[in-house]
C-alpha cells in the first residue's frame, strides 16, 4: 500500500511539473508612451498607432532575452526618436519616449498634445470602471446573488 502511495505522488508531481513547463510566458509586451503625447510609433517603417501603443514580442527561441524590435516615435512637428531594449519572458512592461529637447517646433507638439491630454484621462476613467466592473464582488451582483450597499458596478 505504501509503495503505491509513493508511486501516485511521484506521477502526480511530475504531472504538476510538466504543468508548470506548459504555463511559461510565451512573450513579453511592451507599452509605449511619449512625452509629449501624440507621436505616432513606427517599427520597421509600418504604423503601430499614436502612443500609448501596446506590443507583443514572441518569445526567444532559446527561452532567454527577447530584443525588441527599434521603434521610432514621430510628433507631428517631424522630432524623431528611436528606442529598442531587452525584456524577460512574461514582462509587461512601459516605458517613454522623450521628444529631443532640441528639435524645432515644439509648441506645434504641445498643441499636439493637448487633443490627447482629455482622451487620456476618459481611457483611464474608462479602465477603471472595467477593472472594477470585472471584481468578483460587481461579477456577483450583476448575476443578482448579492445586493450591495454600494453600487458603483455600472
Amino acid at each position: 500500500m505504501k509503495l503505491l502511495a509513493s508511486r501516485l505522488a511521484a506521477v502526480a508531481a511530475i504531472a504538476v511539473l510538466a504543468g508548470c513547463a506548459d504555463t511559461a510566458p510565451a512573450g513579453a509586451k511592451l507599452t509605449y508612451e511619449t512625452s509629449p503625447v501624440g507621436a505616432t510609433i513606427y517599427e520597421g517603417g509600418q504604423s503601430l498607432g499614436i502612443a500609448p501603443v501596446t506590443h507583443s514580442y514572441p518569445a526567444a527561441p532559446n527561452g532567454g532575452q527577447i530584443r525588441t524590435a527599434e521603434v521610432t516615435a514621430v510628433w507631428p512637428s517631424g522630432a524623431k526618436t528611436t528606442f529598442w531594449t531587452f525584456l524577460k519572458p512574461g514582462d509587461d512592461n512601459i516605458t517613454t519616449l522623450a521628444r529631443p529637447a532640441n528639435a524645432p517646433n515644439l509648441q506645434a507638439d504641445l498643441d499636439n498634445a493637448q487633443k490627447y491630454a482629455s482622451t487620456e484621462e476618459r481611457l483611464k476613467a474608462q479602465q477603471a470602471r472595467d477593472q472594477k466592473r470585472s471584481s468578483a464582488r460587481c461579477q456577483a451582483q450583476q448575476q443578482g446573488g448579492v445586493v450591495a450597499g454600494i453600487d458603483d458596478c455600472n
